[in-house]
């Protein structure tokens, strides 16, 4: 029994995501596969290697395994749940304690494209840009985490 969530599939907005979610888990399908086949499609678009297929499988409401593969660099990420993350099959880690200093870190983040989350933002860039190393805007959610899986990214 499956079934699949798909970002093409649901229209714009947080409150339509949370509903396609729920309506999908409510179902009678115990696996649900979420597919991103463009995380970053505005980097697609526009021709920056900084997009991505992005997949996950839930099992009865919890994820259960994760997979980002960037075609860029020939790199997958993927974790399975209670076995951790791997690179090309090798175990990944967050950044150590010395990497993970307020004053060291790389922070990456994003901002929707709605005034109230470009407002929250921006206040959150004033707060931190003169306290970490510096702030990435990547444009990819999926790139973001899997860089910080391996502590290329302090935190997104």
């Amino acid at each position: 029994d499956h079934d699949f969530l798909g970002e093409e599939d649901v229209p714009p907005g947080k409150e339509a995501s949370a509903a396609a979610l729920k309506a999908k888990l409510e179902s009678s399908s115990d696996y649900l596969w979420i597919v991103d086949p463009i995380d970053g499609t505005s980097n697609f678009v526009h021709g920056m290697p900084l997009c991505m297929p992005s997949i996950a499988v839930a099992y009865k409401g919890n994820v259960v395994v994760g997979v980002i593969f960037d075609p860029h660099r020939d790199e997958v990420f993927a974790a399975q749940k209670g076995q951790g993350a791997r690179l090309n099959g090798q175990p990944i880690q967050v950044s150590g304690e010395e990497e993970s200093k307020l004053g060291d870190a790389i922070v990456a983040m994003g901002s929707p494209p709605a005034e109230e989350s470009m407002e929250m933002s921006l206040r959150a860039i004033q707060l931190l840009m003169p306290r970490v190393r510096t702030i990435r805007m990547l444009g990819s959610a999926a790139l973001m985490f899997a860089w910080v899986a391996c502590g290329r990214l302090t935190c997104y």
